[in-house]
């Protein structure tokens, strides 16, 4: 009884201890600054700026609904700009630069209002859907639009270096901080750089300077749109979500205190009603923040943008540089093995291709495996000895089963049967409790890898054959959007590459039974045993039920992470045989 006892409390201090490191080793990276950049692609307001020649042409030539919503938010915005408070339509930097116009696209009042403009289609409008429902009292339209106004000019003096902070002339005002910076020669004349002309005469590979992250003003269909690096709203947006103390909502919470106290002005669109309560501020927030938190690839070994966001996953942002100490600062073996993995992961992707396309990941991502998996089998191939041998005596061990029958109900049995398997594998050299040492000890490192690679920034960067990196393979398979026949969404690679990760992971776990069982084809039949039937019934469940587990989990994997299971599929498969080949000889040497 006494063996029996003693892997059952090894077994059971294993499956302890694996579960307080998997929780130990997998924190989130994300610094309050990288959160901001991620939340920004998704909620940039509502608002849609566009040139002077594009603002008349609509006013001209647009539909009757877009004439009247634009004719009625211009006589709301002389009322506001009388009381110095900002408008809603028009110019969009008031007297310091014309080029640059704003209108707010929206539809309904109260409870029913929503925007209708494509880039508040992420965040905002679901928020305000649920807010609705839950029994919120939405904010108005106008605070919306004063909220963006912040945003872009925050944005503005940030993008062209000047340090948005209150200052002794601004009266304790953020509103204050723009018109103030701007009110130097220098500062209007790289105003005036904004949007110089039409959109359609900008040379975008240049050094231009443009509001919009996209040449549309509010892009529809991502084929058409094309990113603007260099616009303003693409580079500092993230401004809206962060403070002076890096601090998550820290701006949009004192520019909410300042339109509070507008509120006290008289305007008709900004009542105390009319800006948001402090239990709408907390839903909106959090729905934010639950967007951002489900994305952990902000392990960043160097400063550069990174990543796959926005409406069109196409928006990189910069990611701040984490270092040994950060890592350190997050957890023990965050200091000790999933930094290093990803410093090694990135440092390779950078050597193979410094733009992180996405095949200098793909190499990395092989190179990094090969190295890790070939350390852990260095330490764990005498356990791995040990498990395979285990396999080539199951035709002893069924011997041992059938001269006890009754073990699975008779006590005394199933003693002596523990006692004898415990001589045959003593005899054979195995020992049993080292495959449960060396699984406890590479259980950590597993999961430590598992998140180095899960939160490294470059892998979440670029694409193969149209797949991105960081997009989950089965939100790619689902992806019909466009002509998916022709692998435009990467919808083919990701099949692929699915269909092979599952194939191989099946192939390695099966393939130790596959061999042993060609080996033992001559080997004797036993008569039927109740305790070897058992025995085997609950292997197969096992093994079935891994294989399962498999195909299930890789469906919802990263396409990168399914790149790493593939590979390590076959390293495992390589491995088999390669054990196979030595067990094989030392037996023909006997």
């Amino acid at each position: 009884m006494k063996p029996i006892k003693h892997k059952k409390l090894v077994t059971i201090g294993a499956l302890a201890l694996g579960t307080i490191l998997l929780t130990s080793c997998t924190a989130n990276f994300c610094s309050p600054l990288d959160k901001a950049s991620m939340a920004y692609p998704y909620e940039q307001g509502a608002t849609v700026y566009l040139s002077k020649s594009a603002y008349e042409d609509l006013k001209a030539n647009g539909t009757d609904e877009v004439k009247k919503l634009i004719e009625k938010e211009e006589a709301w915005s002389i009322k506001a700009q009388a009381l110095g408070l900002p408008a809603i339509a028009g110019p969009a930097f008031g007297d310091l630069n014309d080029n640059v116009y704003k209108y707010v696209p929206y539809s309904g009042s109260g409870d029913t209002l929503t925007f209708t403009s494509t880039k508040a289609g992420a965040i905002l409008k679901d928020t305000m859907s649920s807010a609705a429902s839950a029994g919120y009292k939405l904010p108005s339209l106008y605070y919306y639009a004063y909220i963006d106004d912040y945003a872009l000019k925050a944005s503005t003096v940030e993008y062209f270096n000047y340090a948005y902070v209150l200052d002794a002339a601004d009266n304790g005002s953020y509103a204050n901080v723009f018109a103030r910076v701007f009110n130097s020669e220098e500062a209007k004349a790289k105003l005036a750089a904004v949007y110089a002309g039409d959109e359609a005469g900008l040379d975008f590979e240049k050094a231009v300077v443009a509001v919009n992250p996209y040449v549309e003003p509010d892009p529809s269909e991502r084929p058409t749109d094309i990113p603007i690096a260099k616009s303003i709203l693409r580079r500092k947006g993230s401004v809206k979500f962060t403070g002076v103390d890096a601090t998550l909502f820290g701006y949009l919470n004192s520019w909410n205190a300042e339109i509070r106290a507008n509120t006290a002005l008289g305007f008709e669109l900004l009542s105390s009603f009319d800006v948001p309560t402090k239990d709408y501020s907390t839903f909106y927030q959090n729905k934010v923040i639950a967007r951002v938190d489900a994305i952990r690839s902000c392990i960043a070994t160097r400063q550069d943008d990174f990543g796959h966001y926005g409406n069109f996953s196409d928006w990189r942002v910069a990611i701040e540089q984490k270092d040994w100490g950060y890592a350190w600062g997050k957890g023990f073996l965050e200091g000790l093995l999933v930094y290093p993995v990803t410093w090694l992961l990135d440092t390779m992707a950078y050597s193979f291709d410094p733009s992180l396309n996405g095949m200098g990941q793909i190499w990395a991502l092989v190179i990094v495996t090969l190295i890790i998996r070939g350390i852990l089998l260095a330490v764990s191939f005498r356990s791995t000895l040990d498990s395979q041998k285990m396999q080539a005596l199951q035709p002893e061990l069924q011997k041992l089963q059938a001269k006890y029958p009754n073990s699975n109900t008779n006590q005394a049995e199933k003693q002596r049967l523990s006692q004898e398997q415990m001589a045959l594998y003593r005899r054979h050299g195995i020992k049993p409790f080292r495959q449960l040492i060396i699984m406890v000890l590479q259980f950590p490192v597993f999961i430590c890898v598992w998140a180095g690679l899960q939160g490294s920034a470059a892998l979440a960067t670029g694409e193969v054959l149209n797949m991105r990196l960081s997009d989950n393979i089965n939100t790619i398979l689902f992806n019909t959007t466009g002509s998916w026949y022709y692998n435009t969404t990467g919808w083919w690679t990701a099949l692929v590459l699915f269909i092979l990760m599952a194939a191989v992971q099946i192939m390695a776990m099966l393939l130790p039974r596959i061999i042993q069982k060609a080996r033992n084809k001559n080997a004797v039949k036993l008569t039927k045993n109740p305790a070897a039937d058992q025995s085997g019934r609950t292997m197969k469940l096992v093994s079935y039920g891994m294989i399962i587990f498999t195909i299930i989990m890789g469906f919802f994997l990263p396409s990168a992470m399914g790149i790493y299971w593939l590979i390590g599929g076959l390293i495992s498969m390589i491995q088999t045989l390669v054990t196979q080949l030595i067990l094989g000889k030392k037996k023909k040497g006997k």
